[in-house]
C-alpha cells in the first residue's frame, strides 16, 4: 500500500527533526559545563513564539540604573489613608491599673431653661348693675314681685301665690273687655270693697262685699263686673293670705279712677298699655292699662286682714 510504503520516510524525517532541535539545547548546555562566556551583543531568539525581543544591552542597563532624583512622577491619585493606630492589647496589668483608678464623675446635667411666668390678668372692676328697662306696650311689668310657686322665707309651696299680689295682677288681663270702660266718663269710677276666704287648700271662698260704714252706696255695677272677672281667673289657682300662711280671710279695698290722654297716631280701641305693682300688707298695688284712643284705666287695691 501507499501508506506502508512511506513509513521508512516518515521516520527518518522524524528523527531528523529531533536530532536538529536538540542540538542547540546540547551546545548550551556544553558552554555552560565549560563555563564559555556567551557574547553580549548576540540576540538570543525565543522559540514558540512569533515575537523575539533583543536581550538587555549595556546603553538599556545604564538608563534604568538612572537615580529617581532625576525622573520625574506625577499622579493624581490621593496618598492612601494612614493606618488607624493599633488597638492596645488587654493584659492582666491593665486591668487592674483601670481597677484602681477613681470612677469618673457623671455628666452636670444643664439646667433647663424655663419660660418667665405670664402675670395673670389684672381682675375688672365690677360693672354697674343695668337700670331695668321700662315695660313695652301691651306687656304686664310686675315691679317687686315675689317669685311664685318656691319656697324660701315665706313659706310657700309651689304654685301657691299671695292673694293680694295675684288679684291686682289680674285685673289688667280680665277687665280691659268690659266696654264700659271706654264708655264711663273720666274721674272717680268708685270704690269697692270685698272679702276674700282662704282654706286650708289655698282654695278662695265665696265672694263677700262689706262696708267700711253702714249706709254706705253700693259700688257701681262695672266695679263688680270687674271684680267677678278678675275672680274668673283666679278660682283655678291656690292661694295664701297676704299675711299669713294659715287658712283664713282677707279684704280688699280697690278705688278706681279713669282718665283721658293724647290717641296714638292710628287710635284703636284695643288695649296697648298694661302694667301692675302687687299689693301687701302696708304696700298699696296699682293696676294699670291703657287703650289706643288715649283712654287710662287705673286701679288701686289695698289689703287688710280680715276680722275674726
Amino acid at each position: 500500500m501507499p501508506f506502508a510504503r512511506s513509513l521508512p520516510a516518515l521516520a527518518v524525517s522524524l528523527a531528523l527533526h529531533c536530532s536538529l532541535s536538540l542540538v542547540p539545547r546540547a551546545i548550551g548546555l556544553l558552554e555552560r559545563a565549560l563555563g564559555l562566556d556567551v557574547p553580549a551583543s548576540e540576540t538570543v531568539a525565543m522559540t514558540g513564539s512569533s515575537l523575539e525581543t533583543d536581550a538587555p544591552t549595556p546603553d538599556r542597563a545604564a538608563s534604568a540604573s538612572a537615580p529617581d532624583s532625576e525622573i520625574e512622577v506625577e499622579s493624581s491619585l490621593d496618598p492612601l489613608p494612614e493606618a488607624p493606630p493599633a488597638v492596645p492589647a488587654v493584659t492582666p496589668e491593665s486591668e487592674s491599673a483601670s481597677a484602681a483608678l477613681p470612677p469618673k464623675a457623671p455628666p452636670v446635667a444643664r439646667p433647663a431653661t424655663t419660660q418667665p411666668r405670664r402675670s395673670s390678668p389684672k381682675p375688672r372692676a365690677a360693672s354697674a348693675p343695668r337700670a331695668p328697662s321700662a315695660p313695652a306696650a301691651g306687656s304686664v311689668s310686675a315691679p317687686g314681685a315675689p317669685a311664685a310657686g318656691t319656697f324660701g322665707a315665706e313659706g310657700l309651696a309651689p304654685g301657691v301665690r299671695r292673694l293680694g299680689y295675684a288679684f291686682t295682677r289680674a285685673i289688667p288681663v280680665a277687665t280691659p273687655a268690659d266696654p264700659s270702660w271706654r264708655e264711663l266718663p273720666p274721674g272717680l269710677v268708685g270704690t269697692i270693697r270685698i272679702q276674700l276666704a282662704v282654706d286650708d287648700d289655698g282654695r278662695l271662698g265665696k265672694l263677700e262685699l262689706w262696708q267700711a260704714r253702714p249706709g254706705e252706696p253700693p259700688p257701681p255695677a262695672a266695679l263688680l263686673r270687674m271684680v267677678e272677672r278678675t275672680l274668673l281667673l283666679l278660682r283655678a289657682g291656690q292661694f295664701a293670705l297676704s299675711g299669713s300662711n294659715r287658712a283664713g280671710r282677707e279684704r280688699l279695698t280697690i278705688e278706681v279712677h279713669l282718665r283721658d290722654e293724647s290717641a296714638d297716631d292710628e287710635p284703636t280701641q284695643e288695649v296697648v298699655q298694661k302694667k301692675f305693682d302687687g299689693a301687701a300688707p302696708g304696700h298699696p298695688g296699682k293696676a294699670f292699662f291703657r287703650y289706643g284712643t288715649g283712654r287710662v284705666f287705673e286701679a288701686k287695691v289695698t289689703t287688710t286682714p280680715a276680722p275674726n
